[in-house]
């Protein structure tokens, strides 16, 4: 299903970005290659209303953010490249890197800062944001399957004062292509990293080729089976009125989303395997 394309605002990392002919371009190549190597299950997307939304999910992964990448695939393809775009908000490390910054950027990333959620939710887009951060995407791997938005609440505000759906996203998987084995965000206030660089934590990884290192750098995934479910949409204004609890709001969403992630994380067999 294709929306129009609606005229969109001007933004100074925003839609103009996205590159629709190079995501024609690469599109049957990288599904191919995902799909292969990932064996990925996209489930929801009929959940979706034709309305710009903001898309919340968990985050997996570390530096690669491969439900992040599935997820964007899927997008693209179920509403094609001309429907309403999908416009992701990451850290300005992802967005600066050499390669895969420029390949994200011309999918529809751009750097999270304050007003970029609601110009892009203004100008027509989806969006889709992961509040947790590289705090959730660095998570120790026995807490793989847990929601981890570290008390953010600054999405349930976007949503709320632009008038827009919560559409939760939880993925599994992810977390099984390297492995994480303790808390950094002590390790990051300590390096004074949190402030130097927005980075929350550095814990201790194990991944190819790397081996055991501090954080996390891009690496070679192991290939474990996605799976990602889109759940229905929450209205705040309709649920908590025009002047919510964030408290109330932030734990019902949680809540919503921590159900439907153990839900998912049940199908796995076998860690990698799927």
């Amino acid at each position: 299903m294709a929306w129009p394309i609606p005229r969109f605002k001007a933004h100074p990392e925003g839609l103009e970005g996205r590159d629709p002919d190079f995501i024609r371009r690469m599109l049957p190549r990288l599904w191919v290659g995902t799909a292969l190597y990932f064996r990925p299950e996209v489930n929801g997307f009929d959940k979706v209303p034709d309305e710009p939304v903001l898309f919340v999910g968990n985050h997996s992964g570390g530096a690669n953010v491969p439900d992040t990448f599935v997820f964007t695939l899927a997008y693209n393809t179920w509403f094609t490249v001309d429907g309403r775009p999908l416009i992701g908000l990451g850290h300005k490390i992802v967005a600066n890197a050499p390669v895969i910054g420029n390949m994200a950027r011309k999918f529809g990333m751009v750097t999270a800062h304050r007003d970029a959620a609601d110009k892009l939710l203004q100008a027509g887009a989806n969006v889709l944001v992961y509040p947790g951060g590289d705090v959730e995407a660095l998570r120790p791997w026995t807490q793989r399957n847990t929601i981890r938005f570290d008390g953010r609440k600054g999405f349930l505000k976007v949503a709320h004062r632009n008038g827009v759906k919560i559409v939760p996203v939880v993925a599994t998987g992810g977390h099984d292509t390297f492995f994480v084995l303790n808390d950094g965000r002590r390790t990051a206030k300590l390096l004074g990293l949190d402030k130097l660089l927005r980075v929350k934590s550095v814990p201790i990884s194990v991944s190819i080729p790397w081996g055991i290192v501090p954080g996390d750098l891009p690496h070679i995934p192991l290939p474990a089976k996605i799976r990602i479910q889109v759940l229905d949409p929450i209205d705040l204004h309709e649920m908590f009125g025009d002047e919510p609890d964030w408290d109330a709001a932030y734990d019902y969403v949680t809540s919503v989303m921590q159900v439907g992630l153990s839900s998912l994380a049940a199908k796995t067999v076998l860690p990698v395997l799927g």
